[in-house]
């Protein structure tokens, strides 16, 4: 009976893990008074041992000589639509310049040491970069110039985290129109290009007190 159970976790340790799917953006943050690159990079990934046998996952530019690691302990997850995709948001060049455009291979790796690869290009044009948007928000009202075609404000709690995004219909209008979760505290711009796969990021700003016993929806 042990030579058995050892023979089946034996066979269940060698299943290799597999890349499913890819979510690859270029997204521009304001730093330092410029629009710097950051590469939001999630994978929706399996293994028949469980996602917990998931360990690491590479991020590797091999003509440009670059190389990202993650971690288990140190990857984002993220639920879509029922699914959990793992990865980072705001991954960065070691001195804060652009990406090389290119070729990149993703790499997963399980805890056997077996892995998945998938290579993705990397050709958005620069020349094509559209103008830094902005957010701002005032007198209980928000007003936003942005030339992406899609723009979503993301509300943030009070310790900082993610509570609620809501698609922009407008480009200006009383922020208790939007339906932010009453406690949102504050909200950045998301604005995208999904055909490009480019995205931009503002920083947050402050919302509005709400007024005493009226609460957002």
């Amino acid at each position: 009976m042990l030579l058995i159970l050892l023979s089946a976790a034996i066979s269940c340790s060698q299943a290799a893990p597999r890349i499913s799917s890819l979510s690859v953006r270029l997204v521009y943050r304001w730093v330092d008074g410029r629009a710097a690159e950051r590469l939001s990079l999630f994978v929706y990934g399996a293994d028949e041992d469980g996602a917990a046998d998931l360990e690491e996952l590479h991020l590797l530019n091999d003509e440009a000589q670059l190389h990202w690691s993650m971690s288990s302990g140190a990857w984002i997850s993220a639920e879509r639509s029922g699914d959990t995709w793992i990865g980072a948001h705001a991954l960065a060049m070691p001195t804060g310049e652009q990406f090389p455009r290119g070729v990149y291979r993703v790499v997963l790796v399980d805890k056997g040491g077996q892995r998945a690869e998938r290579v993705f290009s990397l050709d958005q044009d620069r020349a094509s970069v559209r103008p830094f948007p902005t957010l701002a928000v005032a007198g209980g009202r928000y007003r936003v110039a942005s030339s992406y075609p899609k723009n979503s404000l993301v509300g943030y709690d009070a310790a900082g985290a993610g509570i609620r995004t809501v698609l922009l219909k407008t480009a200006e209008g009383a922020v208790s129109d939007l339906g932010l979760p009453s406690g949102a505290r504050s909200a950045a711009l998301w604005a995208e290009d999904e055909g490009n796969l480019t995205a931009a990021l503002t920083e947050p700003a402050a919302l509005p007190p709400l007024d005493e016993g009226k609460a957002r929806p």
